[in-house]
């Protein structure tokens, strides 16, 4: 067998193995959605997808530090809830956390919109990480700008993802 055809037969094992860190991790982060504590809530998702990048990395045996990815999430939260804020309040995770401080119907309301955001997100991260690290990219030379209209066209993907793991 020749050297091309391993590598690629390695580069199709490394997209089969990284779509299923990418969808376990995303079931995790949906169940995140459901804690009905505010600060945990967020500290628990966030936690979810700092292990999918670690094991990603791995996967592609690519350097990873906590504080890169936390970063990496900032700015990728930064760039959905902008254009997210634009057209629907109701329909992002700063509204739900929000929520979850009136007593009853706000932990109600959060925990319809929690789960499905939190996949969503973690989702479309992931879906761009096993892109770039499929294109040779390390966490260091991550672009987020550059990054910023794929992670959206993922981010509406994951809520298909997520129905479509409801339906099942």
């Amino acid at each position: 067998m020749s050297n091309a055809r391993l590598e690629q037969l390695k580069r199709n094992k490394q997209k089969r193995l990284g779509s299923g860190i990418v969808r376990r991790n995303t079931l995790w982060a949906a169940g995140t959605g459901l804690i009905p504590i505010p600060v945990l809530d967020s500290t628990a998702v966030v936690a979810v997808q700092l292990k999918m990048l670690a094991e990603l990395s791995s996967l592609y045996g690519v350097d990873f530090r906590n504080s890169s990815g936390k970063a990496v999430i900032a700015t990728m939260m930064t760039s959905i809830t902008g254009g997210v804020l634009g057209k629907s309040f109701l329909a992002t995770g700063i509204f739900s956390g929000l929520a979850k401080a009136l007593p009853v119907i706000g932990t109600s309301l959060s925990i319809l919109t929690m789960p499905g955001f939190n996949a969503a997100f973690t989702y479309a991260l992931g879906r761009v990480f096993l892109s770039h690290y499929a294109d040779g990219g390390t966490l260091s030379d991550f672009d987020p700008k550059k990054a910023e209209p794929q992670f959206k066209e993922k981010f509406k993907e994951g809520f298909t993802v997520v129905q479509d793991a409801k339906a099942a």
